[in-house]
């Protein structure tokens, strides 16, 4: 505990209430010894604690010569003097015991029985005062009887006054304890009051906060400087509060504000900004670890006494973990809502999903907004912000950034810094394009390995070998996602468009004509994760299965923008057919929503397929591009049999590429299978590739498919 620090003000303040409570304690005497043998003295007592040592102590004559309207005068001259002290201190708040009266709205008697166990600490006098006024020289604190008896003038104010040490009231749950539980001995008016100690500390010295509050509960003060809002949802949200506060007036203590949507979108950051702007600082509380506290509902009293007495705000985060339907869940968030009725002070909800509250909180001021994740305008807004005072390379477009990777502001600050971090160990120190890609996939926490496989891609437009106007569909589809900032959003696009916001493609062609290789190359252009969905671990005979899994990826790939390639697609995507049983049934409709989910996705997702007429035509219309690979000519043939040797393997000068691509028809995957082979051939003879290996292992390729190499097919290398 921090020591006192002099503040002449709060202690000229306590003085005062020490003569205020020395009359109380007169005036006491004097009735007591105006009902004489009512109320007989102990004989031992003056041998512990004389009378005349009590009104030695008191300064003041012995209670039997004084009159009962001697004491209601000076009572009525202290409280004067007080009432004009606390007009001068109150709105400065040097005085402790003011501040805590009005954060509680305590009564007289609830201030009264504060200032009484306060005056122990303040004062040793009043350990033999109340020793020898309860008869018991060993209880040096006041108790709920002594209490009454001081500043209950009538039965009915004594009657009233039961409440104020209630289990459930503010004294009991917040400012005071007894000592000893309900079992021990003696009467529960008996029990010896003493002043909670974070109380204790609060009313005596400068205040810095309950050190007993564990290290995850942060404080957010208004002097703080903060990064500045950005985006027209948050603006908009702004300019909400800020006329319900005013329009509200002093009933804004009872505002609920309830933020909820993605994590990382600066939900916090929102509240901190609005309750600053109306000098408020903001008790954040991680619902999380909140939940999980072994005494938990003593905990949440105390979280609450802490704002109340700063007369903050509390901000219950990450709260969707109190709308579970577990057991220990339901039951605490119970004993949370009970406590927060009787809160009176604004509350801020952060969570992932909506909620509505319940009871006495539903009659609170309630202000409620879903923060989404930031849009290709507002992420580029926070790329531009987030750069200032970085080093960028000249190759670098956060336009382009804003339309590739959908992070929100959190992640987009923490991209930054990691980029920042690796630009710092070069030499020129200078952010790169590879920098930002790499420090972006860092972000992107998700769970699509369980049903996809992650391709890195290695291929680039030098290696599609394909017609150009293939090449063109594939370039303009990057395009579209590159130049999506632009189009969606400076253009306004993305305002007008509910849905279809995404790219989707399909590739349809024979095996081995260049599918996965295009699925590769999109995705190194677009600098993006391919993901390739495993139809194993998607396609469930159980009904309803197959769509949960789906729902699963889109959910994940969302998170991390993630291109989806499906190969063989047409085995999810296929035709709906006449319904003639339950299981035709159940297929249709997973084909309509996974036509709704493609619709919904606002990434990449690509589909393959070698038979384009198993697809149901609702598809093929809803698709943005339609690419279909050709079986290669010669020519390109050609072409890929040139392409397929790296530039460090050793080849023989007989190697003929234009007789292999005019004699040999098969794809692309096939050479590269040909190709491989007679490598490893021509390694395990220590000789470079030669036009014999390729012909040996031609022929072992097209055996695969039932097809054979005759000899006049071969013409001159029949013999090889």
């Amino acid at each position: 505990m921090t020591s006192p620090e002099p503040n002449h003000n709060q202690w000229n303040y306590y003085e005062e209430m020490l003569r205020w409570l020395d009359i109380h304690l007169m005036r006491l005497l004097a009735v007591r010894a105006q009902q004489g043998d009512d109320y007989p003295l102990d004989q031992m007592r003056g041998v512990i604690v004389t009378e005349e040592e009590v009104i030695q102590l008191l300064e003041a004559a012995p209670p039997a010569t004084q009159l009962w309207e001697v004491f209601t005068e000076r009572l009525t001259a202290c409280e004067e003097r007080l009432h004009a002290l606390h007009m001068r201190e109150a709105e400065a708040g040097s005085v402790p015991i003011l501040a805590v009266a009005d954060a509680f709205s305590l009564n007289r008697f609830e201030l009264g029985c504060l200032f009484l166990c306060l005056s122990v600490e303040l004062d040793r006098k009043y350990e033999k005062l109340f020793g020898y006024l309860l008869d018991d020289i060993t209880c040096k604190s006041p108790t709920p009887e002594l209490a009454m008896q001081l500043f209950c003038r009538t039965a009915t104010e004594r009657m009233e006054a039961w409440t104020a040490f209630a289990q459930k009231s503010k004294l009991g749950r917040l400012l005071l304890f007894t000592e000893g539980d309900m079992g021990g001995s003696g009467s529960w008016l008996s029990r010896p009051l003493k002043l909670d100690e974070r109380m204790l500390h609060f009313l005596t010295t400068k205040d810095g906060g309950d050190a007993s509050l564990p290290l995850w509960l942060a404080w957010s003060l208004p002097d703080q400087e903060l990064e500045p809002l950005v985006g027209e949802s948050a603006i908009h949200l702004q300019e909400r509060f800020e006329t319900l506060w005013e329009t509200a007036g002093a009933d804004s203590e009872r505002l609920l504000l309830h933020l909820h949507g993605p994590t990382g979108v600066g939900k916090r950051h929102r509240v901190k900004h609005l309750f600053h702007g109306v000098r408020r600082p903001v008790l954040f509380v991680d619902a999380e670890r909140l939940i999980r506290e072994e005494a938990f509902s003593r905990r949440v009293q105390q979280i609450l006494r802490e704002v109340q007495l700063r007369r903050g705000v509390l901000c219950l985060h990450q709260f969707e973990v109190f709308l579970t339907e577990e057991v220990q869940t339901v039951g605490r968030k119970q004993l949370l809502i009970e406590e927060l009725e009787s809160f009176s002070r604004p509350i801020a909800i952060v969570s992932k999903s909506q909620w509505k509250p319940e009871s006495a909180l539903g009659k609170r001021i309630w202000l409620e907004m879903e923060v989404p994740n930031p849009d290709e305008t507002e992420r580029r807004r926070l790329w531009e912000t987030g750069r200032a005072g970085m080093s960028f390379s000249q190759e670098i477009d956060v336009g382009v950034l804003a339309g590739k990777f959908k992070l929100n502001a959190g992640q987009i600050n923490q991209a930054l810094h990691r980029a920042n971090e690796m630009a710092m160990q070069t030499k020129d120190r200078i952010i790169t394009k590879t920098h930002l890609h790499e420090a972006c996939f860092l972000q992107m926490r998700h769970a699509l390995e369980k049903h996809a496989t992650r391709l890195n891609p290695k291929y680039s437009w030098e290696d599609l070998i394909l017609p150009e106007e293939q090449l063109t569909l594939l370039r303009n589809a990057c395009n579209q996602v590159t130049y999506r900032d632009v189009v969606l959003g400076e253009w306004g696009f993305g305002r007008k468009l509910s849905y279809g916001k995404g790219v989707s493609m399909l590739f349809a062609g024979p095996p081995g004509t260049g599918k996965t290789m295009s699925a590769e190359v999109v995705a190194k252009e677009l600098g993006l994760e391919l993901f390739k969905i495993d139809l194993s671990q998607v396609i469930s005979k159980y009904i309803g299965e197959t769509e949960k899994n789906l729902h699963h990826i889109f959910s994940e790939a969302r998170i991390g923008n993630a291109i989806l390639f499906f190969d063989e697609a047409d085995a999810l995507f296929g035709k709906r057919s006449e319904v003639k049983d339950s299981h035709d049934k159940y297929a249709n409709v997973g084909t309509a929503y996974l036509l709704q989910k493609m619709e919904e996705y606002e990434g990449v997702s690509i589909l393959a397929t070698n038979l384009l007429q198993n697809f149901d035509e609702a598809f093929i219309r809803r698709i943005n591009y339609v690419v279909k690979f050709p079986f290669p000519e010669p020519y390109y043939r050609e072409e890929i049999w040139r392409s397929m040797f790296p530039a460090d393997t050793p080849r023989a000068a007989d190697i003929d590429f234009e007789f292999l691509a005019s004699k040999l028809h098969i794809a692309g995957g096939g050479i590269k299978n040909v190709v491989l082979a007679a490598s490893f051939l021509a390694a395990s003879e220590g000789t470079p590739v030669s036009m014999s290996h390729l012909i040996a292992a031609a022929k072992q390729e097209l055996k695969k498919t039932g097809k054979l190499l005759l000899k006049e097919d071969l013409g001159e290398y029949a013999n090889r």
